[in-house]
């Protein structure tokens, strides 16, 4: 998971897999504030989150999220 509150460093937050084989991360935020964010799978592959904090929802290349 990167984003500009690790400045979009891969490795800086891991998501974990769950027993269901789905993936999670926690990422402490300040509130009141957008970020930009994105997936970086395996094999270089970014993914983004299609339910991404309802109208904020991507910005034409990152998803993001409204806290």
């Amino acid at each position: 998971m990167v984003g500009d509150f690790n400045d979009w460093r891969p490795g800086s937050h891991q998501m974990l897999e769950r027993p269901d084989g789905s993936r999670a991360g926690r990422v402490a935020l300040p509130v009141n504030q957008r970020h930009g964010f994105r997936y970086l799978a395996d094999g270089g592959h970014w993914r983004d989150e299609d339910g991404a904090d309802g109208h904020d929802g991507h910005d034409g290349r990152n998803s993001l999220l409204h806290t």
